[in-house]
Parts: structure tokens; sequence; C-alpha cells
């Protein structure tokens, strides 16, 4: 049962978000033992599944169980199972695939949240966020991998959305800041073709960003820049997107980061953060459902926020930027273009 579903009676509603948890670490779990790719070859027994695996078949039986109860895979009769429509998500390489995102959300997301009380309590995220949290990464390339690889899955997801919402036209290089991979960028670059972009990051992606932009066939047209946007952001090209990045951080770093962004653009340059605009006034509603869990997230695991429209005005004009429209897509994210505060007369 989701925040949307308020068929049932009070109790049991807030009783189904009490137990919620338990889904996630269920499929976390199957993903990791590499399940769903298994059941993915047909109707499958779960003692020939636990030999496979080297594990107990008794327990699988019951994971499996689990699964079929939340739809994730059909329970055949006996010790049989095979993978259902939705199921087929959690395989590593079907298109859409959510895969890297239940290993993020059981493991690293799921660490932080244990962390929420605390963070209520004393305003510091835990000990893995902030900036050394991100330096450091690079020291952890397993937990890095995830990260960044469910990144790209979820902005590949709505990348088409924020490309439809927003003409490109005019430009002539755009720069994808803190974009990993380079997912979005990928998706403007093949949406126009006259452009040539970047994606800037910390060295350490910069492999792994390189194949997966010559992977999309973009190699002719895309780079990457070694970038600590909290020093420097690269100037030359006349828009810069940060997606999912303003979020990660408090005010303080929030500014520091647009203001470099700012420097690099020029008195000519746009700037353009797309987020999930928190509401000025919350109501139990699946859309805000979607922005408010994004700002606890941030809550425990960075130390950033889901900011409303207003909050992001004061943010920018601090930065020496002026919000000029919030472009509203398809998916819960809105683009907010901003251009350099225009010095008066």
């Amino acid at each position: 049962m989701s925040v949307s579903d308020r068929s049932a009676e009070p109790r049991a509603f807030t009783a189904s978000l009490i137990t919620a948890c338990w889904s996630t670490q269920v499929i976390h779990a199957a993903v990791r033992l590499g399940i769903p790719e298994l059941l993915a070859e047909g109707v499958v027994s779960s003692k020939d599944l636990a030999a496979r695996l080297n594990v107990p078949a008794g327990p699988l039986f019951r994971l499996l169980r689990a699964l079929a109860v939340l739809d994730q895979c059909r329970h055949c009769g006996g010790d049989q199972f095979e993978l259902t429509a939705a199921g087929q998500y959690l395989r590593k390489d079907v298109p859409g695939s959510l895969h890297v995102v239940a290993l993020h959300w059981g493991g690293r997301t799921w660490a932080a949240f244990t962390h929420l009380e605390d963070a209520v309590r004393t305003g510091a995220a835990w000990n893995h966020s902030g900036r050394e949290g991100f330096y450091s990464m690079a020291e952890r390339p397993q937990e890095a991998s995830v990260l960044n690889r469910s990144m790209a899955q979820q902005t590949l997801v709505v990348a088409q959305a924020i490309v439809d919402a927003y003409d490109f036209t005019r430009c002539r290089d755009v720069v994808d800041l803190g974009g990993g991979y380079g997912a979005l960028l990928s998706q403007v670059l093949k949406a126009y073709p006259h452009l040539q972009g970047a994606s800037a990051d910390l060295a350490y992606l910069e492999s792994d960003a390189r194949r997966f932009l010559n992977e999309a066939g973009l190699a002719d047209r895309a780079r990457f820049i070694p970038t600590d946007f909290f020093a420097s952001v690269a100037p030359g090209a006349d828009c810069y997107l940060l997606k999912f990045i303003i979020h990660d951080w408090n005010d303080a770093d929030a500014v520091q980061i647009l203001r470099n962004t700012a420097a690099a653009a020029g008195a000519q340059g746009t700037v353009l953060i797309i987020e999930q605009i928190a509401p000025e006034l919350v109501a139990c509603d699946p859309q805000q459902a979607l922005v408010i869990r994004g700002d606890i997230h941030m809550l425990a695991a960075t130390g950033g926020m889901e900011r409303t429209e207003a909050e992001y005005r004061a943010l920018l004009a601090q930065a020496g930027l002026e919000l000029t429209r919030i472009l509203p897509t398809t998916s819960s994210f809105s683009i907010i273009e901003a251009l350099p505060t225009r010095a008066e007369n």
C-alpha cells in the first residue's frame, strides 16, 4: 500500500506505511542473489534455484513466496516460480531496468535512513555524506558503481521529459555539471545533433563516463571534464545543467556551487537547475510524496534538501543569478532557468 492508496481504514493505512520497509529488503536480497536473471529463463523449481545459488532451499522458497506476493514473480504451484512482467525490471540489462536502483535503495540509502532520527536531532547527515563522502567514493569502487549506475538509470527515465520541455536550439555547447556518466547529456545531444557537450564530474568517473558516451554513439560530440565544482567550473559553454545536484547540499555549499557555475557561464550563459520543487503547502498526494520522500532522504543522507520556488529564488540571488522561469516537465522534475543578475545602472 502506498501514500496514494487511501482505501483502507486509517489504522490499516498507517500500519501499511510502518511495515513498508520489508519490500525494499525482499527485492534487494533477490537482486543481490541474482534471482531475477535465473527466473527469466522460465518456470523453475526453488530447489533447482537453491542448488545453482548454493543456498538452502527452505529460506530461498520463502523469499520467492515473498517476491510472489509483491508481484515480482508468480507462484505456479508447489515449488515452481516464474518472473512476472513487473519483476522483469529487476533484471540487469532490460530497458528501464531497476536492478541497480534496488541495490542502491537496499544498500546505501537504507543505511542513510537508519540515521534519520540523529539527523533530525542534530541537523547532521550520516558520516558518509558531504564533500568527503563524495571525494572518497573512488576508494569504494563497488559503492561508487552502484550509486553512479543508479543515478544514470534514474536520469534516463526522465531525460526525455526534460529534453521535451526545454528548447536547446540556441545553445552550442552544454556542460552536464555533476553529470556522472553523462546520462542526461547523452539525451540532449541525441535530440540536438548540432550540440557539443561534456559531463563534468570527479576525475575517478572519467573512464566510465567515456565508455557510456562512446556506447551512446556520441564520442565525436561528447567529452569529459574532470571537475570539483567547489573549486571551479570550466568556462566556455553557453548552457550548464545541474540535475539533482543542488538538492544534495546545504545552502552554503549550494551557493558556492552556483557561484562557480555562474562564473563559468559568464554574462551570456544559461544555468538550468533540474530538481523536484517542494510545495509551499503539503498534502497527502502521491506526486508530493515523491518530492518529500526525496527531502527526507537528503536530510538523512547528504545534509541537503528539496526546496520551494521561493527558496530557490533566494539561493540563486546569493549566487549572482536570477530565476527567469520555471518549466514543468511530464516527470516530477522542473527546469529552473537562471541567468546572471544584470547590474543596474
